[in-house]
C-alpha cells in the first residue's frame, strides 16, 4: 500500500486475541503504537514480539479512555502516517480487509478523510454473530486521514465515568459528517463467551452504575431490554473464508 498507516491499540489483558488482531493489521499498515495499562498477563510480552510494533507501558492510573486515547494519537502523529487507524485489543480485522482496504484508499476515496466500520460482534462459535436490537447495525468511525486537518487535533471526553465510550478518532477531525462506509470488517470478541460478557457487563456497570441510556447494559448478557431485538437473541453465520477458526 502507498499510503502509510499507523494503527493504535489501547489494551489491557488482551493475550486472547492481540495476536491475530496485528497480524491482521500488520499485514498493511506501516507500524503499531499500543498504550498498555499494567496487564498482568502475556499481552505486553506478545506485543513485542512483533516487528513494528511500539508499546508503550503506562503505570496503573485512574481509568480515563480519553486521555489514553490522546497520548497514543500524539505518540501516532509523531510518526507521519497518512492515515491513523484505532482498533481495540478484542477487535480483528475480518479476512481480505488488506485488499479491500488498499483499494478503497488508494483508488476510490483517496480524498476522503474519514471511514467508518461495520461491527460484527461473534458471539459463543467462531463463525457466528448476532444480529438483533443495536448489533444489527453497529458502525464506528476508526481510520482518518491526517492531511489538512486542524493542528490542534483530540479526541474529547465523554458524558460518562473515566470518559468511557469517548470517541476513537479526534471530535474536531474534519469530515466526520460525511464519513466513507468502508467494506472492511472488523469482527469484535469481547463478547465472545459468557464468561467475557458477564464481566464486561460487571464493569461497566461498576463504573457507570444506573446508566439509562445504556439500558444498565442488560444487553450484553441477555436478550433482554431495549437494545435486544423484539425475539430476543438473534444470529448469523459467517462464511469460512471470512472468519477464523482457530484462535
Amino acid at each position: 500500500m502507498k499510503s502509510k498507516i499507523v494503527t493504535v491499540y489501547r489494551l489491557k489483558n488482551e493475550e486472547k486475541w492481540i495476536k491475530k488482531s496485528l497480524e491482521s493489521v500488520l499485514s498493511f499498515c506501516d507500524s503499531v503504537v499500543i498504550l498498555d495499562n499494567n496487564s498482568t498477563d502475556n499481552t505486553v510480552k506478545i506485543c513485542k514480539d512483533f516487528l513494528n510494533v511500539n508499546v508503550i507501558e503506562q503505570p496503573n492510573l485512574p481509568f480515563d479512555e480519553a486521555r489514553d486515547r490522546n497520548t497514543l494519537l500524539q505518540k501516532a502523529l509523531e510518526l507521519k502516517p497518512d492515515y491513523i487507524l484505532s482498533m481495540d485489543g478484542d477487535e480483528i480485522l475480518m479476512p481480505n480487509s488488506k485488499e479491500i482496504l488498499e483499494e478503497e484508499l488508494e483508488i476510490l476515496y483517496p480524498n476522503s478523510n474519514v471511514f467508518t466500520f461495520q461491527f460484527l460482534y461473534m458471539w459463543d462459535k467462531f463463525n457466528q454473530y448476532r444480529y438483533d436490537g443495536v448489533y444489527e447495525n453497529i458502525w464506528q468511525q476508526r481510520l482518518f486521514k491526517t492531511s489538512n486537518q486542524p493542528e490542534n487535533l483530540k479526541i474529547f471526553e465523554s458524558n460518562y465515568s473515566g470518559n468511557i465510550h469517548c470517541s476513537s478518532i479526534p471530535n474536531n477531525a474534519i469530515g466526520q459528517k460525511f464519513p466513507i462506509r468502508s467494506n472492511v470488517k472488523i469482527l469484535h470478541y469481547g463478547y465472545f463467551d459468557d464468561h467475557l460478557r458477564q464481566q464486561k457487563f460487571h464493569f461497566y456497570n461498576e463504573l457507570t452504575p444506573n446508566n439509562e441510556e445504556q439500558d444498565m447494559y442488560r444487553h450484553i448478557i441477555s436478550g433482554d431490554g431495549k437494545h435486544s431485538g423484539p425475539h430476543g437473541m438473534e444470529f448469523k453465520l459467517l462464511p469460512e473464508s471470512l472468519c477464523y477458526e482457530n484462535l
